[in-house]
């Protein structure tokens, strides 16, 4: 991402690690502008759980690739990321456009950012220390 080479954490994989969070933020984008299967159960706001989990990860993924000058922006990209996908749902026959899956997603990405402060933000990095030397 450019402007973010500066903020970048020392991870000597840090490429990989980038791609594999490409990779998860296109997942979500595919989970979430494909149709539902039929055959899911679906339990009342499970879903919404999901939102929070999906954008829980994704924050907490990238807040390890990132120092903290950066991580109020990954933020508002995340939480513009859940707007732009309700958005698209909403745009087709098969999803709907859900306030309260943009108030899951931001609420999922705030708890991660929330924690970026803390050891769990250099997660990755202590992996590359301890075990990919």
């Amino acid at each position: 991402m450019p402007g973010f080479n500066n903020s970048r954490r020392q991870l000597a994989h840090f490429s990989l690690w980038w791609l594999c969070g490409v990779a998860l933020v296109m997942l979500v984008f595919y989970l979430s502008l494909t149709p539902v299967p039929s055959d899911v159960i679906s339990v009342e706001h499970s879903d919404k759980v999901g939102h929070f989990l999906s954008y829980f990860i994704l924050m907490s993924w990238f807040v390890q690739l990132y120092q903290g000058s950066r991580h109020l922006l990954l933020l508002a990209m995340f939480i513009a990321m859940g707007l732009l996908i309700e958005l698209l749902q909403g745009q087709t026959t098969y999803r709907l456009f859900e306030y309260a899956d943009i108030a899951a997603n931001s609420l999922g990405a705030l708890f991660a950012w929330g924690l970026a402060r803390t050891a769990y933000a250099s997660l990755l990095l202590r992996l590359e220390q301890r075990v990919l030397k």
